[in-house]
């Protein structure tokens, strides 16, 4: 059985970590097995599930407390469990790449470097990020990507010329359009013949959430049967409840928080947005398709994102009111929604074929084919 060390900083319901356990309970534990490295002794929501199904949890020092004592602990890490054959470092820039530095100095053959992302807040994080980029070819040697956007620009055009796409799959069968499970949420939520404007995700600058309350904010102003229904957390949240309540528009606005159905609340929507900065994918724009909403996606996120038709791409950079137009217009035509859990599968974005392609990568990693 093939050991692989997961690097994430703490195993909680994110978008990454969500996707590694979706991965999980899908591939062969009898052939691969999953471990994870966090940078927390907090618990975390799947910790519990994790041990269940065989892995394990190790702990090292965040690099914020010290930068020393989080290579010692790495490094420590795996020269004690040399069972571990593959460490598996999921990337969001190349400001952190010490998992990968300790992995080879501790002798660890195949060590995969993941981008999740296409940009990165923060000067220091932005100059770590380009200097580790000419850096990480010493320590990586395979390379994943969640689209060729995010390999290139984690690793540089020549580097992903080797590397390889993980498609972020779903549970499909979940997500399909279902009129019953639309009508019953939609009733809990006290919604009648409203339109619903549908945001999932991070209440955070890369997200855009103020943006997404200034174009809500002019399209109560041309439609009054409008709501928005945003599920999620973040740090943004207080700012986004003052910029509502002073346009006068709180009230028609429905905050979920944080849920393990995201597929129901999709089904209550009708048109999803999604104006961020910028995405490695842009997991939630697959399930929303999934579910067979009208997609409006930012011009940042990458085009492998669109699999429906029915799905475009805006410009943020030239203010809200293309959005406002755009979303207005769609609301006035006959909104029909069919099951499309054919199309998602044919697109390759099903969890299974995604689980499978990886398994497959990781014990071909081992017989030496790769």
């Amino acid at each position: 059985m093939i050991r692989v060390l997961h690097v994430v900083g703490k195993m909680h319901r994110g978008g990454i970590e969500t996707l590694i356990m979706e991965l999980y309970r899908r591939i062969d534990r009898t052939k691969v097995q999953f471990d994870f490295l966090c940078f927390t002794h907090d618990p975390g929501y799947y910790d519990e599930e994790i041990k269940k199904m065989g892995g394990r949890l190790f702990y090292a020092t965040p690099r914020r407390c010290s930068i020393r004592k989080n290579r010692k602990d790495i490094y420590s890490i795996l020269k004690r469990n040399n069972d571990i054959q593959i460490v598996h470092h999921h990337m969001s820039s190349c400001s952190y790449i010490t998992p990968l530095i300790e992995a080879k100095k501790a002798g660890i053959k195949y060590r995969i470097a993941h981008s999740h992302n296409t940009n990165c807040n923060g000067i220091l994080s932005n100059i770590l990020h380009k200097i580790n980029r000419f850096r990480i070819k010493k320590y990586a040697n395979e390379y994943f990507a969640c689209s060729t956007q995010a390999g290139v620009w984690m690793f540089s055009k020549n580097i992903w010329e080797k590397g390889n796409l993980l498609l972020n799959g779903i549970n499909s069968k979940l997500y399909k359009y279902n009129p019953k499970t639309r009508e019953k949420l939609r009733n809990c939520l006290n919604l009648s013949d409203e339109f619903v404007i549908g945001y999932v995700g991070r209440f955070e600058e890369q997200k855009n959430p103020i943006y997404i309350c200034e174009i809500f904010a002019k399209l109560s102003e041309k439609m009054d049967n409008v709501k928005l229904l945003l599920v999620g957390e973040g740090s943004l949240h207080a700012k986004m409840d003052d910029y509502l309540k002073g346009k006068g528009i709180f009230e028609k606005v429905i905050y979920v928080g944080i849920v393990e159905n995201v597929y129901d609340y999709l089904q209550a929507m009708d048109i999803f947005i999604l104006p961020s900065l910028f995405e490695g994918l842009g997991i939630v724009a697959i399930e929303a398709q999934a579910s067979d909403l009208m997609t409006i996606l930012s011009d940042r996120i990458p085009y492998e994102a669109k699999i429906l038709n029915n799905t475009i791409f805006l410009p943020i950079d030239k203010g809200s009111d293309i959005w406002v137009e755009e979303i207005g217009k769609r609301l006035k035509s006959h909104i029909v929604r069919h099951d499309v859990q054919n199309e998602i599968i044919s697109a390759g974005y099903d969890i299974s074929s995604s689980a499978k392609y990886l398994e497959n990568y990781y014990l071909n990693l081992n017989a030496g084919e790769k």
